[in-house]
């Protein structure tokens, strides 16, 4: 800082900054805790979406699979019917949507949140500690006089955004996550096979 800086404050202007400071800090820090709170919503809402096989970005083509399915399946049944095989014993293939992927694993939605939960307190952490640095050192220059008014503006400006300390968290980073960790899904036998519940 400007050690010769002639537009000094007086102490009264000294403390009222502290307790700017200090109050700054505090509403970061709540801020930072509800923007966590969003960013578990939001991972909670990935973890749960589903897609529709009617929408347009693919409509098109589950048609076209499906109808390619249809016509294998005639052609199929009706070779198996010139060999005199049953209709009832005749196979056929089948189109499945699957409308949320790996998602649809209840152990795998279960391991990635708790990875998800995971990386956001961590963030959560590193944030609030960059505030409490930020606040640390402001506190500091200013018990030291060293700081001018333009100083002192611009030690207010450097305090980092809620956003830039929060960034926002998406669930290829969490699944990266998953892969580094070696992620691996064990079914229970006595649970619903398909584990397609929504908890």
């Amino acid at each position: 800082m400007n050690m010769h800086n002639e537009n000094r404050m007086t102490a009264k202007e000294r403390d009222a900054l502290r307790e700017t400071v200090r109050l700054r800090a505090r509403v970061a820090k709540a801020d930072i805790d509800k923007r966590a709170a969003l960013l578990h919503a939001e991972a909670e809402r990935r973890l749960s979406e589903r897609f529709r096989s009617d929408d347009e970005r693919w409509a098109e083509a589950v048609a076209v699979a499906k109808a390619k399915a249809a016509e294998a399946t005639a052609e199929m049944q009706a070779a198996l019917l010139r060999d005199g095989v049953p209709s009832e014993n005749l196979p056929s293939l089948n189109v499945f949507f699957n409308d949320r992927g790996s998602y649809a694993i209840r152990e795998r939605r279960a391991e990635l949140r708790k990875l998800a939960v995971a990386k956001i307190d961590l963030a959560v952490k590193d944030a609030k500690l960059s505030v409490e640095r930020w606040q640390a050192a402001t506190q500091t220059e200013l018990l030291a006089g060293l700081l001018g008014t333009a100083d002192a503006k611009a030690f207010l400006a450097a305090m980092p955004t809620v956003e830039a300390l929060l960034p926002p968290m998406t669930m290829q980073q969490v699944d990266a996550l998953a892969a580094e960790g070696g992620l691996r899904l064990v079914h229970d036998s006595t649970d619903d096979p398909t584990g397609t519940d929504d908890d």
